[in-house]
């Protein structure tokens, strides 16, 4: 059953059509790339996705609700959640407080009741501590939950990026160039956990990358942009050896 369909999305700056026509349609539990030249307009797409651009035409549907032109915070809400190509961690905030940020989605309180530390305000900190530690956990970070954002190493900042997406509770968790700047055994790594990921969370994921890698690693499908449009998509294999992706993508 599919989780994401995007049907002819489009996008123009000015003069300029940035993404044009754009379909895609991801089943749940499925592991895709969106890979294509720097420029390509792969990143337009996901900010498209969470609401950072609202698309000129075209459709997005997630889970079978229509989740176009909404903000960013009702599309995280509906279920969609993101990682950045440069880390965006609160780094001045310790591990910890960083997933909790994103757990205040789903543990509330009002102001009045921080404020004056009441009861509930204690039993919800309390909650939102125990649960994300739980993530931590996952990602071997939980013995650096008091430790700043800012000290953890490049690797360990990227699990925690994807730690903090997963305490929204998302359907669909885009990966933007999770790799970018990992050494060979990092990304090894991280092909592991993003499997993990999508066995134990029952989680759907949309990445983009570079790294190919990681893309023929993990991928089971891959669409292709080039200059704004879809220039192919099919099973990963398949897709890395056709000669129009070989020549605009790989520039052989």
């Amino acid at each position: 059953m599919a989780l994401l369909e995007v049907k002819n999305l489009g996008i123009s700056f000015g003069g300029l059509r940035a993404v044009d026509e754009f379909s895609i349609t991801i089943e749940k539990g499925q592991l895709y790339g969106l890979i294509g030249p720097n420029g390509a307009g792969k990143t337009t797409i996901f900010n498209m996705l969470t609401g950072v651009y609202k698309p000129t035409d075209g459709t997005i549907v997630l889970d079978g609700k229509n989740i176009t032109g909404k903000n960013t915070i009702e599309i995280n809400r509906a279920g969609i959640a993101r990682t950045f190509q440069n880390i965006r961690l609160f780094k001045d905030m310790t591990v910890l407080d960083n997933v909790k940020v994103a757990l205040h989605n789903h543990y509330k309180y009002s102001t009045f009741t921080g404020v004056f530390r009441l009861p509930r305000y204690f039993k919800l900190e309390k909650a939102m501590d125990a649960k994300a530690l739980e993530l931590l956990k996952v990602f071997e970070l939980d013995d650096k939950a008091s430790l700043l954002a800012s000290g953890l190493p490049y690797g360990d900042q990227r699990k925690l990026e994807i730690a903090r997406a997963l305490a929204t509770q998302p359907k669909l968790l885009l990966l933007d160039e999770p790799a970018a700047g990992m050494n060979p055994n990092e990304t090894a790594e991280l092909m592991d956990t993003i499997r993990f990921v999508r066995d134990n969370f029952d989680m759907t994921v949309l990445l983009i990358e570079h790294d190919m890698s990681l893309v023929s690693g993990i991928c089971e499908k891959l669409s292709v942009l080039n200059f704004g449009q879809l220039l192919c998509e099919g099973k990963t294999a398949e897709v890395l050896k056709n000669p129009e992706v070989i020549t605009a993508y790989l520039g052989e």
